[in-house]
């Protein structure tokens, strides 16, 4: 034990604790039940994505479900998935061989702050799930290239990766992203093999089958079809016939990821401008790599095709699922760029530019952090206060089946009128009457500890024809209705 603590507590280590108390200092509101998604909403306290799950090709997400018993608390799920952002970070930085400590600094900031682990601690009851999946992808390769025993090196890699894939599909790119930022890393330290690299890429095809045979194999045990949300149903070789229309998509995806606000609000607090500096300084910094490295003039054209190919890279599991849509969950494979950027950095104008530049994004993203936290919060407290309201008015009248529609206005929230978190806008509840009914019922249930029944779809249905063309009363074919637009 006092050999592990010495471990734990040398000076290059420190820095890891410092990131696990920086995570808890952080995202401490996502300790608790006062932030709610729609999603969240549905899986607080117990989650078994049994056949749900397993038609997304996700049987994985099943079987850690069987290993936590379906429980889903929020405080224990943050404090295992901040453990395992720590060991991500631990095995990235021995991957790339980070020496500078301001740039591991900077890296334990970005695994801090960045809104893509911040929307993955959001989703608490699968962040261990899928941090456990992007800790296959990096150990993956770590032991590939680092472990000598033969069953670590060729053996383990081959079970994690379809580990991986079958929790998220969508780590598919951030293993492609990761091995390809490696390859440059070995080839500008003179360690780049083809043989490796050749054995690497049959291991990932091989992993790749083993998920393939597991996703049928799971959904031919348990009888499950393959569903079509997120077009998994869609998953093989018939996409690639898209191959073209899906470079163009992985370069617009990259420009939406960057500079616009489709996946991630960036132009309030001017990333879009950030993140093109950093670009043109992490473009200047790979050039001096190649033009005063000594590797052959092949090797050099190479390198900097691959590197013009990093949209295609970061967003690949497109050219796997037809139609599918980049959101912040997706987008792990963006967080290995900047790996590979801070531990390339070689003269010291590159260094301090990049640490400037680097360190005025990390204060947005803490800044985007909390008011997405603060916006979700608030928008709880309006439900609250709502639910509260009507059940008092209807308390005689719970019997009486409740239809709600609308949602509450992001202007009547004050954190929304000048909002700077990467989401603003995602309700408690969803649209679709399914799924809305579910999460009405179990946000009273949940809130007030009572039982309400939902009305007919065919009255909801109505209802919104209707709320159009005159105003909705307080009851409605002798159902409640809660109108939240009104709020």
């Amino acid at each position: 034990m006092k050999l592990i603590m010495k471990k734990v507590l040398k000076k290059e280590n420190l820095i890891y604790v410092f990131l696990f108390i920086l995570l808890v200092f952080i995202h401490f509101p996502l300790m608790g039940n006062s932030i709610l998604t729609a999603d969240v909403l549905l899986n607080n306290d117990f989650y078994n994505g049994f056949s749900w799950e397993i038609s997304l090709g996700r049987f994985g997400l099943f079987l850690v479900g069987i290993c936590k018993s379906y429980l889903s608390f929020a405080g224990i799920d943050f404090f295992i998935s901040s453990l395992l952002i720590v060991l991500i970070t631990y095995f990235l930085n021995q991957l790339f061989e980070v020496k500078s400590l301001v740039s591991k600094l900077f890296l334990v900031g970005l695994m801090a702050l960045s809104p893509i682990i911040s929307a993955t601690l959001l989703f608490h009851y699968c962040s261990i799930a899928y941090l456990l999946a992007f800790l296959g992808c990096v150990l993956a390769i770590f032991f590939f290239y680092h472990a000598k025993n033969k069953v670590l090196k060729y053996v383990v890699p081959l079970l994690l990766i379809p580990f991986s894939l079958s929790i998220y599909q969508a780590y598919f790119s951030l293993l492609v992203t990761l091995f390809v930022f490696y390859q440059f890393h070995l080839l500008f330290q003179k360690h780049f093999s083809y043989r490796d690299t050749l054995s690497f890429l049959l291991i990932f095809l091989g992993g790749g089958i083993l998920y393939y045979l597991g996703m049928k194999g799971s959904q031919l045990i348990f009888h499950i079809d393959m569903a079509s949300y997120s077009n998994a149903n869609q998953i093989g070789l018939s996409t690639l016939l898209q191959f073209p229309k899906k470079i163009v998509s992985s370069y617009q995806l990259f420009h939406q990821m960057f500079f616009t606000d489709s996946i991630m609000k960036n132009t309030y607090l001017w990333n879009p401008i950030l993140n093109g500096i950093l670009f043109v300084l992490f473009t200047c910094s790979f050039g001096y790599q190649v033009f005063t490295s000594k590797i052959t003039l092949s090797k050099k054209i190479l390198s900097i095709l691959f590197f013009l190919l990093i949209p295609v890279f970061t967003n690949s599991v497109i050219f796997l699922i037809a139609d599918s849509k980049l959101q912040l969950l997706m987008s792990a494979s963006y967080l290995i760029i900047f790996f590979y950027f801070l531990s390339t950095l070689q003269t010291k104008v590159l260094k301090i530019s990049s640490f400037l530049v680097f360190g005025l994004l990390l204060r947005n993203y803490l800044i985007q952090d909390e008011a997405t936290y603060l916006t979700l919060q608030n928008t709880k407290k309006q439900y609250d206060t709502y639910f509260q309201a009507a059940i008092s008015e209807h308390i005689h009248e719970l019997d009486k089946p409740f239809l709600v529609i609308g949602e509450v206005s992001p202007k009547n929230l004050e954190v929304s009128k000048r909002n700077y978190g990467y989401i603003s806008d995602d309700g408690i509840f969803w649209e679709e009457y399914h799924l809305r009914k579910l999460g009405v019922e179990r946000y009273v249930l949940q809130e007030f500890g009572l039982s309400i029944t939902f009305g007919s779809e065919e009255d909801y249905q109505s209802l919104l024809e209707e709320k159009d063309s005159k105003e909705v009363l307080s009851t409605y074919r002798d159902n409640i209705v809660l109108d939240f637009s009104n709020t």
